[in-house]
């Protein structure tokens, strides 16, 4: 059992919020950030990068985003993609100790 720490009233362990006063309970998940994708890019990684923010299929946004670059004319459509390309920032590179070519050494 837990409790809040705003009301005090007893709540249960896997919540996030106390459903007496609504306040946050225990530590609060960072929010996400638009990154474009490395691991799932077909041309920038903008629309798997979007689909990760917004919690959507990766096919959904990128049909979408060709459906708005066609109705649009074509040209704002690839001004937006481009301007967000040089905007959005890449996510993180992960590298693997295998891949660093260094010693890992054990705790």
């Amino acid at each position: 059992m837990m409790y809040c720490n705003a009301c005090g009233k007893a709540i249960a362990e896997d919540v996030r919020f106390c459903s007496y006063c609504g306040n946050v309970v225990g530590i609060p998940t960072a929010p996400r950030r638009l990154m474009r994708s490395r691991a799932d890019k077909k041309i920038a990684g903008l629309c798997a990068g979007l689909a990760q923010h917004f919690d959507l299929d990766v096919t959904l946004v990128r049909i979408l985003t060709i459906f708005l670059t066609l109705v649009t004319g074509g040209c704002p459509g690839v001004i937006t993609y481009l301007i967000a390309w040089i905007i959005v920032p890449s996510e993180p590179e992960m590298r693997t100790a295998l891949a660093t070519q260094q010693p890992v050494q054990a705790s």
